[in-house]
């Protein structure tokens, strides 16, 4: 008789362990289900303005005084555009004095993801808010139900409640849980004004020549 491979014993386990696992999955797909989807409400849009002053800019960092006097540093990136005067510009382009205001466009979506959980299976026990449901696969597992929670039963296809549950009965469960996840959007628009040229000082005109005296005991020329 050949001794057994080590390798081989360790792969049929490995095997065999994955298959299990893939029974347990199946199984479990087949006695609950879970679904969601999300209900849009209508948007709502606020809007909020920042103003400030450039006061140093370093690579995509941009330090700005705010109206407020507090200093603030934006990490900007490649893609916004500052309107300066009329002119499409990069946060690189930006010059130590430059006004900014910034105007902030939010627009909030309430949103409400609504998940459903089914179930069924055979009542093994009903005693007011609590019940032990047989699953298909052969499991006893316990429930219980909370007035706050929205939950519907039907037996044999008539809507029910957890007090009408009885001992044999087959029941099919939904459990519906809404929590809400709003989305929210900001759309940011920067103008501004480039600080003024410096006015430099015109240069002094030169001043005239100086108008020579004749010499002692030069010839007048008269006319």
């Amino acid at each position: 008789m050949f001794p057994r491979s080590k390798f081989s014993i360790t792969s049929w386990a490995t095997v065999c362990t994955s298959l299990l696992l893939a029974a347990i999955v199946s199984r479990l797909a087949l006695a609950q289900q879970t679904t969601a989807e999300r209900v849009r409400g209508s948007a709502t849009v606020s809007t909020s303005q920042v103003k400030g002053e450039v006061v140093q800019v370093e690579g995509n960092d941009l330090l700005v005084k705010l109206s407020t006097g507090d200093l603030k540093t934006f990490h900007v990136p490649e893609t916004r555009k500052f309107h300066i005067d009329g002119r499409e510009l990069s946060v690189h382009d930006l010059q130590p004095g430059t006004t900014l205001t910034a105007t902030v466009k939010t627009t909030t979506t309430p949103v409400t993801v609504r998940t459903r959980s089914r179930l069924s299976g055979r009542v093994w026990y009903a005693a007011a808010t609590t019940v032990i449901l047989t699953l298909p696969d052969g499991q006893n597992k316990q429930y219980v139900v909370k007035d706050e929670d929205n939950v519907r039963f039907t037996i044999e296809g008539r809507p029910a409640t957890v007090f009408d549950l009885r001992k044999g009965m087959t029941v099919s469960a939904e459990k519906i849980v809404e929590a809400p996840s709003p989305e929210i959007a900001s759309t940011p628009t920067v103008v501004g004004h480039a600080p003024a040229a410096p006015m430099h000082a015109a240069a002094p005109k030169p001043a005239p020549p100086a108008r020579q005296s004749a010499a002692p005991g030069a010839p007048c020329l008269n006319t």
